[in-house]
């Protein structure tokens, strides 16, 4: 490899780690203010979510997003089993 191929891959590793650096500081400079928006999210969840327990509405529409049981699975009714009906039974 001549002299100025290696120059050549020096250059382009270095303009391509370069504008890696650039894009990663931007994401690790943005690191703490996205620390500290989940830390208030949740604090916020923390403090309303252990009040709201207490205080659901009465009105049917509230749903607990982390229980268990799925609640529409108990309001469904059993289906009715239909009869076979032959030509037999239409005729009579």
């Amino acid at each position: 490899m001549s002299f100025l191929g290696i120059v050549t891959l020096v250059l382009i590793a270095l303009i391509i780690l370069s504008l890696l650096f650039v894009f990663f500081k931007a994401f690790i400079l943005l690191l703490p203010v996205a620390l500290i928006a989940i830390a208030v999210i949740w604090l916020i969840g923390w403090f309303t979510g252990r009040k709201n327990k207490n205080n659901m509405p009465s009105s049917g529409n509230y749903y607990d997003w982390f229980k268990n049981v799925n609640s529409t699975q108990s309001q469904t009714r059993a289906r009715k089993k239909v009869k076979n009906v032959t030509t037999k039974d239409i005729d009579k």
